[in-house]
């Protein structure tokens, strides 16, 4: 019997494997013997999870993201006369090549395109700069389209590497959530939403919009991810109380942390974050400002690897940065406030409750701090 049932299992999985792979056919002449990416364009932190297929990997073709570990999935192919890419995705979701130039050159990518289950013929030329591809496949279609409608609420740029500017959030939120009551199963509507979030940080209107998809699309596996990273940035937005963060078996943040200061100021960062360390000596500055006003000051590392600590402390004594400094090592923070980009600040009350929360301005920071004290 449970030789059965393992057979079962395989047969099972084989069958699902074969209804979601994919095969692309591209040639490149223009690229023969170069490389090309290829892969999501653009991720928001903490969103690469979403962002995942598999394709087969041969001598011409490697595993990028596996061999950089990262969290979304990026291949790196060296153009043959002929390619065949075999692979297998779960869901529908925005792909793009890319061409890294040599040094002093810079990058380029075609427009996002979707790849899902079905077979893809392609011929890049030389030029693939913001080149539209036209991929005959029933997602593809329904992105060209609704991107069409949509052209109403932009300002068409100048520039082949400048984006179109957004007229109206609110105005696209309401279209797009018609949209959706009337096409209550579409990815292309959810990426949207994402995508909307990606290039212009959170509004509210995404999680109403996402509520009006259809009970069967909401048990997916894309939906539930997109949702719950909404939900954990909307439960922790002004006004909000701080959720408890445990950094590892030793280390945590409680409100009970908080009851000791008027306020507690935030500092969310990485060292791979040029801006972070850029505005290192602004937050000292700040920190001599109002430390002896009853403010306390943290700062927590989006660190995990022991020589990226080591370096996360040398730039921390650098700046004779002397508060209490967190790693977060289980990513608990990271992932229970959304924080999806660096530097991230938060100001706290006794309370626990979000008085500010602010991308990368010590200034407005320092207004908030000053207003409230006041």
């Amino acid at each position: 019997m449970k030789k059965f049932h393992y057979v079962l299992l395989i047969l099972i999985s084989n069958f699902i494997y074969s209804q979601n792979n994919f095969e692309i056919d591209f040639s490149s002449d223009s690229y023969i013997n170069d490389s090309l990416m290829f892969g999501a364009p653009m991720i928001r932190k903490g969103f690469g999870d979403l962002y995942t297929f598999k394709i087969q990997t041969n001598q011409n073709i490697s595993d990028f993201g596996k061999k950089f570990k990262t969290d979304h999935s990026i291949y790196y192919f060296k153009i043959q006369k002929k390619n065949i890419v075999n692979g297998f995705i779960e869901y529908p979701q925005p792909v793009a090549f890319s061409y890294i130039g040599k040094k002093g050159e810079g990058v380029y990518n075609t427009k996002i395109f979707f790849l899902e289950k079905g077979i893809y013929k392609i011929d890049l030329p030389q030029n693939i700069n913001n080149l539209e591809l036209n991929i005959d496949s029933p997602t593809n279609k329904e992105y060209k389209d609704l991107q069409k409608t949509l052209e109403q609420f932009y300002i068409k740029s100048k520039g082949s590497h400048q984006r179109d500017s957004l007229i109206n959030m609110d105005k696209k939120q309401e279209f797009l959530g018609e949209y959706i009551r009337k096409n209550p199963n579409s990815y292309v509507a959810l990426w949207e939403i994402v995508n909307d979030y990606t290039l212009e940080n959170y509004h509210p209107a995404y999680l109403k919009n996402l509520n009006l998809f259809s009970a069967k699309f909401k048990q997916n596996k894309l939906y539930k991810g997109v949702e719950a990273r909404l939900k954990a940035e909307q439960s922790t937005s002004i006004g909000q109380k701080i959720p408890d963060i445990y950094f590892d078996q030793e280390n945590k943040l409680t409100s009970e942390d908080f009851k000791k200061y008027k306020l507690t100021f935030i500092d969310y960062w990485s060292t791979t974050c040029a801006p972070c360390i850029k505005s290192m000596p602004e937050v000292v500055k700040l920190y001599h400002e109002y430390k002896d006003q009853n403010v306390n000051f943290i700062t927590i590392t989006d660190e995990q690897k022991l020589n990226r600590m080591e370096v996360a402390k040398n730039i921390l004594k650098k700046n004779n940065a002397t508060w209490v400094n967190f790693f977060d090592t289980n990513k608990d923070f990271q992932k229970k406030v959304n924080a999806t980009s660096y530097p991230l600040h938060f100001i706290i009350d006794e309370n626990g409750k979000i008085i500010a929360r602010i991308s990368n301005s010590i200034e407005e920071a320092r207004t908030v701090i000053k207003e409230y004290l006041q």
